[in-house]
C-alpha cells in the first residue's frame, strides 16, 4: 500500500480491496482518476473535509511511479533512531512533533543523507544506521505550485550518552527521547505520515522478534 498525503487526507494505492479495511471517509476511484482526485484533495473542494481516495492496482509500485512522474518530486531522507531503552528520538519542528529528516543533497545517497540530517537536527553523532524501513509521500504548496516529497526512512541506533540539541535555525525547538506509545496520543500534534512510518517500523521489529 502507498499513501500520498496532502495535509490530513490521502490518495491510497493498494493491490486489494481488503487493504482499505478500516480507512474512514474512503471513496473508491479508478486508476484513470488519480490526478483528478488528488487535485480535489489539494483544492478548496476538500477544505475542512475528511476524505481519502482509494484505487486498487495490480501493481501499486508502477501506479505510484506513473503518478509521481507528473509532479516535481523532492527527495528527502530521515531516521527512526532508537536508544538502548527502546525509546524513539523525536523533534518538535514549528510546533509539530516529527522525526528528523531533510532534503537529499546533490551527489548524496539516501543513507548518507538520512544520517547527516539526523545528526544535524538533533546534535547526536554516535549513531549507527541499518536497513531501510520504507518511504512516505506528501504534497505541499511552494510558490503556488504543488510539490511532492518522497522521504526515505531508515532504522538507526544511538550508542552514545550525549544530550540531544535542537537545530534552532531549522525551526526545531525541542528534541526528546519518547516511549513508543507517544505518537499514539490522539491529542498530539503530528502528521499521519509520521504515525504510519512508525507503525511500519514497529511491525518490522515485532516480525523479527
Amino acid at each position: 500500500m502507498h499513501k500520498i498525503y496532502f495535509e490530513e487526507n490521502a490518495l491510497i494505492i493498494a493491490n486489494s480491496p481488503s487493504a482499505f479495511s478500516g480507512i474512514p471517509n474512503l471513496y473508491y476511484i479508478g486508476d484513470d482518476e488519480l490526478h483528478k482526485s488528488y487535485k480535489i484533495l489539494i483544492s478548496n473542494e476538500s477544505n475542512g473535509r475528511a476524505m481519502n481516495f482509494g484505487v486498487v492496482s495490480q501493481d501499486p509500485e508502477e501506479t505510484l511511479r506513473d503518478f509521481l512522474a507528473e509532479y516535481r518530486v523532492i527527495q528527502a531522507a530521515g531516521g527512526l533512531v532508537f536508544n538502548k531503552e527502546a525509546q524513539l528520538l523525536s523533534i518538535l519542528r514549528n510546533g509539530v512533533w516529527d522525526l528528523p529528516k531533510g532534503k537529499i543533497e546533490k551527489h548524496e545517497d539516501q543513507r548518507a543523507a538520512a544520517l547527516r540530517e539526523v545528526m544535524e537536527e538533533t546534535g547526536l553523532n554516535m549513531i549507527n544506521i541499518s536497513e531501510k524501513i520504507g518511504a512516505t509521500y506528501h504534497g505541499y504548496f511552494e510558490d503556488n505550485s504543488v510539490l511532492l516529497k518522497e522521504t526515505h526512512w531508515y532504522f538507526m541506533q544511538s550508542n552514545g550518552n550525549g544530550k540531544p540539541v535542537p537545530q534552532m535555525e531549522e525551526g526545531i525547538t525541542d528534541v526528546q527521547w519518547v516511549d513508543l506509545d507517544f505518537f499514539k496520543n490522539p491529542e498530539l500534534i503530528t502528521y499521519k505520515s509520521i504515525k504510519n512510518i512508525i507503525q511500519r517500523a514497529l511491525d518490522l521489529l515485532f516480525a523479527k522478534a
